[in-house]
């Protein structure tokens, strides 16, 4: 199994709102592994609106895991706007605009104002993907609510496997943990799963020169074993 360093920059500004403070939406720096695995390795296909996520049936077709990434130098640029509410289907009707056909509502003309608060362009993520096939990625990814293009840059870990404690500084998430004797972290709460940082566990892992990481994570692993 391969160990690579993965190191994102960003070309384009990145918008996707993790926390909203009145009428600004923020993006915090972090980009949850879920995304990550749909920018790098799932190839979708179609667009269909289901009635609930698809995570345990997309996620565990890729042939490698990659964890949350952190940004380590950033810097945040704010946008004002003022739109009617975005949706993947807008039929315009009565003055009033629908999510969907066969939707009631009533007939409505308020705008929607606010701000937006994006990491900005050149800013700087770093997260880890291991992998056991010959897989390929892609150098250019695409992320957010607006597509933002960041570049991805690889170096490969040597590392050695070890069984008791250990402390990871990176982003975690905790659906995708093996079973661990936790003593402590810290909690980002963010959708689909809040993220977990500075945890201190105790089991096997992987150590390497500068980062340690918990061996046999696998996406929707908890989600999975709990069905």
């Amino acid at each position: 199994m391969q160990l690579i360093k993965v190191s994102l920059e960003l070309c384009e500004p990145l918008f996707f709102a993790t926390k909203e403070v009145g009428s600004m939406y923020i993006t915090e720096p972090f980009v949850g592994n879920y995304a990550l695995a749909y920018a790098t390795g799932i190839e979708i296909t179609t667009y269909k609106r289901k009635p609930s996520v698809s995570y345990t049936e997309d996620l565990p077709k890729t042939s490698f895991y990659c964890t949350p990434a952190k940004f380590i130098k950033f810097s945040w640029i704010s946008e004002s706007f003022n739109s009617v509410g975005e949706s993947r289907y807008l039929l315009m009707d009565k003055n009033n605009y629908k999510s969907f056909p066969e939707e009631k509502t009533r007939a409505a003309n308020i705008p929607q104002i606010g701000t937006i608060k994006m990491i900005a362009s050149e800013s700087r993520a770093e997260f880890y993907v291991l992998k056991t096939e010959n897989t390929t990625l892609p150098k250019y990814i695409r992320l957010g609510k607006f597509n933002s293009k960041a570049r991805l840059d690889f170096e490969e870990i040597d590392y050695e496997i070890r069984n008791g404690y250990f402390e990871c500084s990176t982003f975690l998430n905790p659906a995708d943990l093996p079973d661990l004797q936790i003593q402590s972290f810290g909690s980002n709460p963010v959708k689909p799963v809040p993220l977990i940082k500075d945890l201190k566990a105790t089991g096997k892992y992987l150590h390497s020169r500068s980062i340690s990481l918990p061996l046999g994570m696998s996406y929707c692993r908890r989600l999975i074993n709990a069905n």
